[in-house]
């Protein structure tokens, strides 16, 4: 009889961080230059411990895909590989968050969040190297910004996000 009451108990409560894990908050803003127009809200993700992992190798494989599929194109047109770069940094991190989901679904609400003040906050991010990834929209195209952090204690990390691309 105490047995379905315990497990019912384990199941409502929330997972959150393991005891004794120390957290740390992330706060930024999208730095977004003054001749361009945003046509969607913007989409950041905060990557943390594996997930970096994780989304640095798949971007590291979608890159090297394209570069073998269109070596000759890229050789001859460098802003056609900017492109497909972007397009690799998009689709991993498309990638990770659908892992994040199948992993725990409540990560992505701790994890993922939309912006259209280009401010965001990430609170009880663990300790360690982060990743922290925007899906920038501007006209049709799709960019992705990032920044890595290095979460030490609890003092809020402080991230501006722009263009890589000159």
């Amino acid at each position: 009889m105490l047995l379905p009451l315990l497990l019912s108990a384990v199941l409502v409560l929330p997972t959150g961080t393991p005891t004794g894990t120390s957290t740390g908050t992330i706060e930024g803003r999208i730095s977004i230059p003054d001749n361009v127009k945003l046509t969607k809200p913007v989409q950041v993700a905060v990557f943390t411990g594996s997930y970096v992992e994780l989304y640095f190798a798949e971007v590291q494989k979608r890159v090297d895909n394209y570069w073998e599929d269109y070596r000759s194109l890229f050789i001859q047109d460098k802003q056609a590989f900017l492109v497909f770069r972007d397009r690799a940094q998009r689709q991993a991190m498309e990638f990770t968050l659908d892992r994040m989901r199948m992993d725990d679904p409540r990560s992505i609400a701790t994890f993922s969040r939309t912006t259209t003040n280009n401010t965001f906050e990430f609170r009880a991010v663990p300790v360690g190297e982060c990743r922290v990834v925007a899906l920038v929209t501007i006209g049709n195209q799709e960019f992705v910004w990032s920044d890595t952090v290095i979460l030490t204690d609890q003092t809020p990390a402080l991230v501006v996000l722009k263009s890589s691309t000159p």
